[in-house]
């Protein structure tokens, strides 16, 4: 079993029926196997779109994860400090991390390293997955701590999980 199918195994271990994305290459066969399963998915063109998304989803009775990349998650801050933690709007975030080991585009640095830092300066639990040996549990486990708790979780996943470019060389 792929990364990749560790996160759809995940996703519907945890019940999540819903999930918003944007753009990412790192996220393409997961997405891929999700058209092809019960769990709808919706294309946001913003970060704060797929947070808002998720949290709609919420108050209508479902499970929703958001999928995309640290510098998207940098761009909701905002929408995570000012929406979904106050209001105790829960999601499930899987962010594929830049900024760290194989990173090749110093733009990415800043934030992709340092965003689980900020995330716990916020109070936004999160794990950061550098071993796709237990992601399926850790995305089960995140998003039923996510839901009992009414908070958001963010995993972050490492790029020794889901690879990266080549450009650096």
């Amino acid at each position: 079993m792929g990364w990749e199918s560790a996160i759809v195994d995940g996703l519907h271990d945890a019940g999540i029926d819903f999930v918003t994305q944007l753009p990412d290459g790192a996220m393409g066969a997961v997405l891929d196997a999700l058209q092809d399963s019960d769990v709808d998915t919706l294309r946001v063109e913003r970060e704060e779109s797929a947070i808002a998304a998720a949290s709609g989803a919420w108050v209508t009775g479902e499970r929703a994860a958001v999928m995309c990349q640290s510098s998207g998650l940098a761009n909701a801050i905002n929408a995570i400090g000012s929406l979904s933690t106050p209001a105790r709007l829960p999601f499930l975030a899987l962010v594929t991390r830049r900024g760290d080991l194989g990173e090749f585009n110093i733009a990415q640095v800043p934030t992709g390293y340092a965003l689980p830092e900020m995330m716990d300066e916020m109070g936004v639990r999160n794990t950061v997955v550098s071993d796709a040996q237990s992601l399926q549990q850790t995305v089960r486990m995140a998003a039923e701590t996510a839901f009992s708790t009414r908070t958001p979780y963010v995993v972050f996943l490492d790029a020794t999980v889901t690879g990266y470019g080549q450009e650096a060389n």
